[in-house]
């Protein structure tokens, strides 16, 4: 971790940090034909797609144990729920010099994860990342009940964490989240990688 990105004098009261493409690494392409390897149906795997996008386990209306069963009756999912379970985070990973980063960055100042998420993937990275994320103050949309890029749940986030979107930066790799949070009147920057980052605020230090 560069110490020095760390020790730089930012305009900003906290630093809210997306979690997926981000601090953890997701392969969804590949999650997809693992569950679509565990189905009965032939070429399923746009019906997955579908069933996916219309459960609401992100804003935590549903559980993920609910699309599961929406999978074995729509889709022949023939694997448990033990099993299911292991397959639906199997894609996540993290990025360990992120991780050290914006640790670094939050031994200095006020950081926070906001993530469109649910339990189980939230746990599984917590536990990969041996309790580390859990310290990051974070606000999940399945606890919230609501997900980015809906400007309610970015000003939902700063009402919850008492903090001014004007004096905050919020980073995510997804552009359409980016644009949210900026509707909410927060900084935004469009994460690609961590070099791209550490320019970005160093640029912003010298303001």
């Amino acid at each position: 971790m560069n110490a020095g990105i760390a020790s730089l004098s930012l305009p900003y009261d906290a630093l809210v940090f997306d979690l997926g493409g981000v601090i953890a690494t997701h392969d969804n392409d590949a999650l997809l034909a693992r569950m679509a390897a565990r189905c009965s149906a032939p070429g399923v795997a746009d019906r997955i797609t579908a069933v996916m996008r219309t459960t609401g386990i992100g804003s935590g209306r549903e559980p993920v144990s609910a699309l599961h069963a929406r999978l074995c009756e729509e889709c022949g999912m023939e694997a448990d729920w033990t099993e299911f379970a292991g397959i639906w985070s199997s894609h996540l990973g993290l990025d360990p010099a992120m991780l050290d980063l914006v640790e670094g960055l939050a031994a200095r100042r006020r950081v926070m994860l906001f993530s469109n998420t649910n339990a189980e993937h939230w746990d599984f990275l917590v536990a990969l990342s041996g309790g580390r994320l859990a310290r990051l103050e974070p606000y999940l949309s399945h606890e919230l009940g609501l997900e980015k890029p809906a400007v309610e749940a970015f000003l939902a986030v700063a009402s919850r964490a008492g903090i001014e979107p004007a004096r905050s930066l919020f980073i995510d790799d997804v552009e359409a989240n980016v644009e949210g949070a900026r509707r909410a009147g927060f900084e935004g920057f469009r994460f690609t990688d961590q070099a791209g980052f550490e320019q970005y605020l160093r640029a912003a230090a010298s303001r």
